[in-house]
């Protein structure tokens, strides 16, 4: 299917501490498999045929996985920053290196149970640049963060006082999953040049011009371990990763398992 995805996995992991010193947030281990190798091969089976790993720091240890034949077979590329850009440079960048008008982006450490064609589908009626993947959860950072009338984002808040969500048909207010589909050229002319945050500078901006639509993901499971708390969590129920993502696609490069 011409569908790009681009999984950001550059970011610095401050808030992980010494685990992420010398393995990026989307490389640990998760019964013996990277995170990214979960998310891969998931993005593998549904038939996408451009899957782009957009990197920065600690970038070789992601290519000494995934830049080989082996993935490049299966239509894997990594991509790295020459230097820090922010996750809206970065999606930026990544969108550079895309050959399909339409993309779903999606972040290396964040486990997301989700339909992906039904609400690419979704996206596609709602034809704007940018479509958010919202949950509904309670058990999210930025609870209740984005509101929805119509299937257009009116709202887009990030870092304040957590709302309860509101499950409705034409109104609905969520937080974001991390998750968005976007039209490649619109993003290309769009997307401010250099560094910038995708979700405290781009997005309001977007909105402010109703340029954001939003699916409703509903109650699936969410869960960002971008923090030790929540990444012990994940570690303690591996059969998460299994569940949503199915058993990771084995061969390529041994380092994968080290």
């Amino acid at each position: 299917m011409k569908i790009s995805a681009v999984i950001l996995a550059g970011g610095l992991a401050t808030r992980m501490g010494e685990v992420c010193q010398e393995t990026p947030k989307a490389m640990l281990h998760f019964a013996g498999y990277p995170f990214l190798h979960y998310l891969v091969s998931w993005l593998v089976r549904l038939g996408l045929n451009e899957i782009l790993i957009s990197t920065g720091k600690l970038s070789d240890k992601i290519e000494s996985v995934f830049a080989t034949d082996f993935w490049s077979s299966r239509g894997v590329k990594v991509v790295k920053e020459d230097s820090p850009i922010g996750t809206g440079g970065a999606t930026r960048f990544a969108c550079q290196n895309c050959s399909n008008e339409d993309v779903f982006l999606c972040n290396g450490d964040t486990v997301v149970s989700l339909n992906l064609f039904r609400l690419y589908e979704i996206h596609k009626v709602l034809d704007t640049p940018v479509t958010a993947v919202l949950t509904l959860s309670k058990e999210v950072p930025n609870q209740g963060a984005v509101s929805v009338e119509n299937g257009i984002v009116t709202e887009f808040r990030e870092g304040e006082e957590a709302r309860e969500p509101i499950d409705g048909d034409s109104h609905f207010r969520g937080s974001s999953t991390g998750c968005y589909f976007l039209k490649r050229s619109l993003v290309l002319s769009i997307f401010p040049s250099g560094i910038s945050s995708l979700e405290r500078e781009v997005l309001p901006n977007l909105v402010s011009a109703k340029m954001v639509g939003a699916v409703n993901n509903g109650f699936g499971f969410f869960l960002d371990y971008g923090i030790p708390q929540r990444y012990e969590i994940l570690k303690n129920n591996l059969w998460i990763l299994k569940r949503i993502y199915g058993e990771p696609i084995t061969g390529g490069n041994r380092n994968e398992q080290d």
